[in-house]
């Protein structure tokens, strides 16, 4: 089943690789209802692409837009050609999700052939929408991969059928299971290089599962897919194999990408009741769009927005020492990176992705410069976001080399900001396998221990909240070094 059309200007391939829409725009009405009362009333899921650098997630990504008719084949051929000036022909797909479209640019995601920030594209279905979050693989871009995870339902690895699980691999399968991210699926790629066979598939699939059962991963309700979305010679309008179906791979009996998209009916517990917060967007900020003014991609993550409500920005109110506001102008629901117009909302619900223009700032200083450096949460007036600069943590250290010790600074990765943070007191702690928190005989934390930590925010506050009140904005990862070596979650503000 093709996706369901949400604006008229849903563009279609004139070479269309699944099943062939007659009409531009086709499926404005199912039941009588317009796309727009569809798409604004169906549930929505965030799905996380994660996995190693150079494994194929962006290509992945890519493959599906083309093949779901989401690109024109003009979008398709410019993408070939950046793909050629980015001097690797295998990111012909990826350029269609990549955040720079300028190749010119020294360090743009298309001229390096890298994913820097999390690209976002929207999948419309019967009954529910996808958020598919790409993430990068690369080291030097964790804080953005972190931020792409924090935002997921649930989550699919990517794993390159011959290089099979690498380190980021194992630090995102940690990660996913310290925050109960259900894994919806490996999707293992570039099935193309071991020429289709079943054999190289089902050995890197127990190398998955292997690594998972290490780190107590359930893999009962995943689907393990072979893919391959790019082969050097292939024709870029030929289908890819396992993203809307199979030709190669007739041994295999399970869902291709899109079918699994297609029937997923994972959704994250939304408890009611919370106070409005919505997650800025900082690469997502503009001080002058036209017609309209200052205006900000976010993720709503508790509570509800409405034109026309005063929303409150920490820490940034918290580093000025008065309230940093605007107002909200409108709401726009959007399709993602895709350059596809939003559908306008009155109100914005937990997990939609939105466009918020503002007005009546009471700042002078530009949106962009104001939010850069620093992550930002909103919320209304009467009861902002909480900033906080020391508190009480909880966390366990997943990697085996590392040891954490009073007096140490580590980089503290919360929703899309990171700060650098002192461990001042570890108040208590939990030995591996135990579930007794016992005083501590030294201010060491050991790996697979729990440690309760009196934390301090060494150059600014954090926009955090206590787990009991809003967990999904309590969860954090630290890094020490360029290595992430922990996750856990803030169950006290002190200050």
């Amino acid at each position: 089943m093709a996706p369901i059309a949400v604006h008229a200007r849903l563009r279609v391939y004139p070479r269309p690789f699944g099943k062939s829409r007659s009409k531009r725009g086709a499926g404005l009405d199912r039941g009588g209802l317009s796309a727009d009362s569809l798409a604004v009333s169906m549930s929505d899921i965030s799905l996380s692409i994660c996995g190693h650098a150079w494994h194929g997630k962006s290509t992945l990504l890519g493959k599906i837009v083309a093949e779901s008719g989401m690109a024109s084949q003009r979008e398709v051929e410019r993408a070939r050609r950046q793909a050629k000036e980015g001097r690797d022909p295998s990111l012909v797909f990826a350029q269609l999700v990549f955040r720079s479209k300028d190749v010119t640019e020294k360090h743009s995601e298309a001229n390096r052939g890298v994913t820097i920030l999390p690209s976002m594209v929207r999948f419309p279905f019967d009954n529910h929408r996808i958020t598919v979050i790409d993430t990068p693989g690369q080291e030097t871009y964790a804080n953005n991969r972190f931020f792409g995870m924090f935002q997921a339902d649930c989550a699919l690895v990517v794993v390159d059928v011959n290089d099979g699980p690498q380190p980021i691999t194992q630090q995102v399968i940690r990660i996913l299971k310290g925050f109960e991210i259900p894994i919806q699926a490996i999707v293992l790629t570039k099935m193309d290089r071991v020429e289709y066979r079943e054999e190289p598939f089902r050995e890197t699939e127990e190398l998955v599962r292997l690594l998972c059962e290490e780190h107590g991963v359930s893999l009962e309700n995943t689907a393990f897919i072979p893919t391959s979305a790019y082969a050097p010679g292939r024709d870029i309008y030929e289908p890819g194999e396992g993203i809307l179906g199979f030709q190669h791979c007739d041994w295999y009996d399970g869902p291709s990408v899109w079918g699994l998209f297609e029937k997923i009916n994972y959704e994250r517990i939304r408890p009611s009741g919370l106070p409005t917060r919505v997650v800025i967007h900082g690469s997502e900020v503009y001080d002058n769009v036209p017609g309209i003014g200052k205006t900000a991609t976010a993720l709503v993550e508790a509570g509800t927005v409405e034109p026309e409500m005063t929303l409150q920005f920490e820490p940034l109110s918290a580093e000025k020492g008065s309230p940093v506001t605007a107002r909200v102008r409108s709401i726009q629901l959007t399709r993602g990176h895709i350059a596809t117009p939003g559908i306008p909302l009155s109100e914005a619900k937990p997990r939609q992705l939105v466009g918020l223009a503002f007005k009546n700032a009471n700042f002078k200083e530009s949106l962009r410069e104001l939010f850069r450096g620093r992550g930002v949460i909103a919320g209304s007036t009467s009861n902002p976001p909480t900033a906080a600069t020391r508190m009480i943590v909880e966390l366990t250290i997943f990697d085996p080399d590392t040891v954490l010790k009073q007096g140490e600074v580590w980089t503290m990765h919360v929703h899309v900001d990171r700060a650098a943070i002192c461990l001042d007191n570890v108040l208590m702690k939990r030995l591996a396998g135990s579930d007794e928190w016992i005083e501590p005989s030294e201010q060491v934390v050991y790996p697979q221990e729990w440690g309760r930590i009196e934390i301090t925010a060494s150059n600014r506050p954090v926009a955090i909240e206590e787990a009991d009140t809003l967990p999904q904005l309590s969860k954090f990862v630290i890094r020490a070094g360029k290595k992430a070596v922990a996750y856990g979650r803030c169950i006290k503000i002190l200050e």
